[in-house]
């Protein structure tokens, strides 16, 4: 009940104002894809009921690009380097959606901003922009895996996208995005 009047109140006092965590909304007002990142699928379903593809998605997740960190790396300082160091791919955005259908991968860029927190208070609803930032022939995608799993949590490699040269990756370890890497892993 508290929370419906909490609505009300935003909605009156502060209209466009405030974080809307409706996960069921499909579309954020700038018509950008709402994707909550603790739905096991998520990206996939979204993607598909978004309308924005001929074929069907069959995985998509969240690829970053530059080298992950280890903690030893956060410890000493080095991190730091790899955060100040410029996006290896002009062509891609630091960090990027993934999209995998039959015959395409598709690059999606994704908003700088997400709504709710992941300090307990609610789950975090990333952004998906219509617009691709690549998109190329499923056989022509690569991930090579480093095999490092750190204890951030993240996983690193490198992705080679046809026509661009190769450079390190690395992403979460939530099902999604493993679900892309094992599929464009050969």
């Amino acid at each position: 009940m508290w929370s419906d009047v909490a609505e009300v109140a935003i909605d009156v006092f502060a209209p466009g104002g405030g974080p809307d965590l409706n996960y069921d909304r499909l579309f954020d007002k700038k018509d950008q894809l709402r994707v909550p990142l603790a739905i096991s699928g998520a990206f996939r379903e979204r993607l598909n009921a978004s309308g924005w593809f001929d074929e069907e998605v069959v995985a998509a997740g969240v690829v970053s690009q530059g080298k992950a960190m280890s903690l030893f790396s956060m410890f000493t300082g080095t991190a730091l380097i790899e955060l100040a160091r410029a996006r290896r791919s002009k062509a891609l955005p630091r960090e990027f959606c993934l999209a995998v259908t039959d015959s395409k991968v598709i690059a999606l860029a994704m908003s700088a901003w997400s709504e709710g927190s992941d300090d307990g208070g609610s789950d975090v609803v990333v952004k998906v922009k219509r617009e691709q930032a690549g998109a190329w022939s499923r056989g022509w995608v690569r991930i090579e895996p480093d095999g490092r799993k750190l204890s951030s949590g993240q996983h690193g490699g490198t992705i080679d996208l046809a026509g661009l040269e190769q450079f390190p990756v690395n992403w979460a370890t939530d099902s999604d995005t493993e679900e892309v890497v094992e599929l464009l892993t050969r």
